[in-house]
């Protein structure tokens, strides 16, 4: 039982790493994952990072420092949230002797979930040589630096995911590291093995090979094993003797003086291209070559794994990987799931706030009430024909002087040029001087509205004929 123990538990240590680097190449170069997370970057900080300093906003020149470090910071924030449900940040120096936060890049550092300062089993490793708020929780990240020389008490750790203890290193099916695209990498796996799968298959069905049988047609008095001696050595066969012919009968040949004469017969014969001729042994036949059909259904495999990680990241499938077919059925799942994906982005963005509040509290040595980042997420409207604006006006993502808006610059209308006509408009009460076609305004006649007509004949008394009241 105790080899059975050692062995699984060897195997497991095993599934994780190879857990490990699965899951940094998916976060660092896989196309699906990555086209996720340029569509967050740019739904986030589209609109650009604004800061408050004690209730005033920043200057311009350090407006342009925060864009120049801070957004990048930001944008590898994001990856890390996902990858490993925490952002491992250190500050480095810059030449001028100011600090920046840096991200730890993929690979420099190994993590693990453990009980944290309240658990009963205490720290795994003795205790975080940096301490901090979230040392208090049952379970904690900890990371172990393996590159750079960096220490672990340069790191400061920023939860984004609430931590597991052991619940994908666990795993019945496949132990895998803590984090939150862990179910991806088993789909991940099996998505690029019957890739391989299917490209060896490929290469062996489009790959020449010549499959023969054998079928050998004896006589009483012929001697079974010569029929198979062109398989031996070209060296057991001793040239022709003297004062015969070079080539005798090309049946009487073995295999390989036979493949001469046919390659001499080509080699005489004035040609560009010169064809390689395989000569067979007596008594085989050329049989059909056995080709290859994977069994596994990629397409289905391919689409399951790309709409898991939409799912998992929070972005619309139809938004990360196109659209198969247009119509206004996709253009209405689209729009349905925008208010969801906008409801994330508004997530990640306070995220961020959180994160860069304690960014600068911790470079400034500044009270965290004391600055204010601001992060407004621009989510993308999907625009078709006129129909979608209907659909996101029912949906309450545009308001009504938007549809105003929108409906004049459809119509070719400049909203300046309908101010002007407006200004130009007279007012009911002006304007009422008789035009040319005998009153009105305009030279229109309006005509005069019923209880105006039966008002006015009231106010007149009895005339005579000569009219007189």
């Amino acid at each position: 039982m105790a080899n059975l123990a050692r062995a699984r538990h060897s195997s497991r240590l095993r599934d994780i790493a190879e857990s490990q680097a699965l899951l940094l190449e998916l976060s660092t170069s896989e196309p699906m994952v990555i086209q996720c997370f340029k569509i967050i970057e740019s739904t986030c900080l589209s609109q650009g990072l604004f800061c408050q300093v004690r209730g005033e906003d920043a200057s311009k020149e350090f407006q342009l420092f925060l864009e120049e470090h801070y957004v990048p910071f930001c944008k590898a924030a994001i990856r890390a949230m996902f990858t490993y449900g925490f952002v491992p940040w250190r500050t480095r120096r810059l030449l001028s002797g100011d600090e920046v936060p840096e991200v730890l890049p993929a690979g420099t550092f190994s993590w693990h979930t453990e009980a944290g300062q309240s658990g009963a089993t205490g720290w795994r490793g003795g205790p975080p040589a940096r301490r901090s708020d979230d040392d208090s929780r049952l379970v904690v990240y900890r990371i172990t630096p393996i590159a750079a020389g960096l220490r672990e008490e340069d790191v400061r750790l920023s939860a984004a995911t609430p931590p597991g203890l052991d619940v994908s290193v666990n795993s019945n099916m496949y132990a895998t590291v803590p984090s939150p695209m862990a179910h991806l990498l088993v789909d991940y796996k099996n998505l690029r093995e019957a890739q391989k799968r299917r490209s060896h298959a490929d290469a062996w069905n489009t790959t020449a090979r010549l499959v023969s049988t054998f079928r050998p047609n004896l006589r009483i008095e012929d001697n079974p094993t010569q029929y198979l001696m062109d398989f031996v050595h070209e060296n057991h066969y001793a040239p022709p003797a003297l004062g015969s012919g070079l080539f005798p009968p090309f049946e009487a040949h073995n295999v390989w003086q036979r493949e001469h004469v046919i390659r001499r017969q080509f080699h005489e014969t004035p040609s560009n291209h010169h064809p390689e001729v395989y000569a067979l042994p007596r008594d085989h036949d050329l049989a059909p070559q056995a080709r290859l059909d994977p069994c596994e259904d990629l397409d289905f495999l391919l689409d399951k794994y790309r709409r898991d990680v939409c799912a998992l990241l929070g972005v619309p499938f139809e938004m990360a990987a196109g659209r198969a077919a247009g119509g206004h059925e996709t253009v209405r799942k689209t729009i349905a799931s925008g208010r969801i994906f906008s409801t994330n982005m508004h997530e990640i963005c306070r995220s961020l706030q959180r994160l860069l509040r304690e960014v600068y509290c911790d470079i400034y040595r500044a009270p965290p009430a004391a600055v204010e980042f601001v992060l407004v997420p621009m989510p993308r409207l999907e625009v078709e024909t006129i129909a979608d604006f209907k659909v996101l006006f029912e949906i309450g993502a545009l308001t009504p002087d938007m549809t105003v808006h929108l409906s004049r610059i459809l119509l070719g209308e400049h909203p300046a040029q309908s101010m002007e006509r407006r200004g130009k408009r007279p007012r009911p009460s002006e304007g009422l001087a008789p035009g040319p076609a005998g009153g009105g305004v305009g030279g229109e006649n309006p005509r005069p509205r019923p209880r105006e007509t039966g008002r006015e004949k009231s106010r007149e008394g009895p005339r005579d004929k000569a009219g007189r009241q």
